[in-house]
């Protein structure tokens, strides 16, 4: 039997994807001519002049209590109107400044042995204070989970679970780790002064559709986690880069709209206009820099008394970019933290011009997580060792090693 033998793989030639790259551009340009359109109307509530902006706030209102729908839309019921700009706090004196950010392997069928890993780590400046050691502390507080086998299949199917389950694990040590490092900075003397890389809430408590069963596994953990920060006197929130949210623009898109119009049909034509605009499209236009959008409940679910219940989240937005040059930012934080946005927002755009454009502690957090690729064969070797002197040698399958001969 002669052996089959392969030359090797044919190079990638873009000019393949001619055709499919114009119709993308193409659908591009038409997408953002549609936005662009729609954007000088959607604006119009977002400026000073609007005189409507208690009428905009009760049509909100109204699309909250139409039954079987939860309207997914900004409701600025804090005090402060939807048409309201605000210029960034005061930076406190003393102070210490802590972000965590977390990082996991994810589980692999093909490799001689599956496993999950995650790690969060967490980074710290003290400002007020020369060579405090608190920072190097910081440094040095991590947290890890190795993850076994028979923990990552559904026993119902035998297939691995999602990989959003390592991510809810993660999100939730990050926010652990924020907890401990709160006490640290208090026992210093310290305010503490914490962000997170993205939404303080995981992802999975704003999309579950069973927040009753998601309780006990995130819910419980996350308000147990805050309850802390909270009872430290600490200011806290999440930052989100390049945020996605359309929850602003469908708040926009509600203006004339008279309470007693508000039906889930009406609803539903006025979200088809604010298809593919985002919030920061808005913003880009409209938010001077160094200013914050007023604060407004962004209408999750899990936001509910019986939920997050004291620990409800306020979101807003900001523009740390310069005139010609906006950087739209989104800062989410508890409703007991609301009073010290403005020195957070203030903190953070120190750290947004440190960074060019994203806050250096955040890196700095980043840095810290990460799990490189050395890490990981470091820990897959480890692993190795420890199933041979068991006696286990592990298998790869036979796809693992045929990529691995190549």
């Amino acid at each position: 039997m002669s052996s089959v033998k392969f030359i090797y793989p044919m190079p990638f030639d873009v000019r393949q994807l001619h055709e499919q790259i114009n119709r993308y551009a193409q659908a591009y340009q038409t997408t953002r001519c549609h936005r662009e359109d729609r954007l000088a109307q959607l604006c119009a509530p977002l400026r000073d002049g609007f005189a409507h902006a208690d009428a905009l706030l009760e049509t909100c209102r109204a699309a909250t209590r139409i039954p079987g729908l939860r309207w997914a839309s900004a409701l600025f019921d804090a005090g402060e109107p939807i048409n309201r700009q605000f210029p960034f706090g005061q930076e406190p004196d003393r102070y210490a400044l802590v972000a965590a950010d977390g990082s996991q392997i994810l589980p692999d069928r093909h490799k001689p042995f599956v496993f999950a890993y995650v790690q969060v780590g967490c980074a710290g400046l003290v400002y007020g204070e020369s060579r405090h050691p608190l920072v190097e502390q910081l440094r040095r507080v991590k947290r890890s989970q190795l993850i076994e086998e028979s923990a990552l299949f559904d026993e119902r199917t035998g297939e691995l679970k999602p990989p959003a389950e390592i991510v809810n694990l993660r999100d939730l040590m990050e926010i652990e780790l924020m907890a401990q490092a709160c006490r640290m900075a208090r026992d210093a003397d310290l305010q503490p002064v914490l962000v997170a890389d993205g939404s303080l809430v995981p992802f999975a408590l704003l999309t579950s559709r069973n927040l009753a069963y998601d309780a006990e596994r995130l819910l419980n953990p996350l308000k147990a986690a805050l309850s802390v920060i909270r009872d430290c006197g600490a200011w806290v929130c999440g930052y989100i880069d390049r945020p996605n949210s359309n929850s602003i623009a469908r708040t926009c898109a509600l203006a004339g709209l008279s309470p007693d119009a508000v039906t889930e049909r009406t609803l539903r034509e006025r979200e088809r206009e604010v298809a593919g605009v985002f919030d920061r499209h808005l913003l880009e236009r409209e938010l001077a820099p160094a200013h914050r959008t007023a604060l407004f409940d962004p209408r999750w679910e899990v936001n509910a008394p019986q939920y997050l219940g004291e620990h409800a989240v306020r979101a807003c937005y900001v523009n740390f970019g310069e005139p010609g040059r906006p950087i739209i930012a989104r800062i989410e934080a508890p409703q007991w933290c609301a009073g010290a946005i403005g020195a957070l927002c203030a903190v953070l755009h120190r750290h947004a011009r440190l960074g060019g454009g994203y806050p250096l502690i955040l890196k700095a957090a980043h840095e810290e997580a990460v799990v490189r690729q050395e890490d990981q064969h470091e820990i897959e070797q480890a692993i190795e060792q420890a199933l041979l002197a068991s006696g286990i040698l592990a298998q790869a399958s036979f796809k693992q090693e045929a990529k691995d001969r190549a």
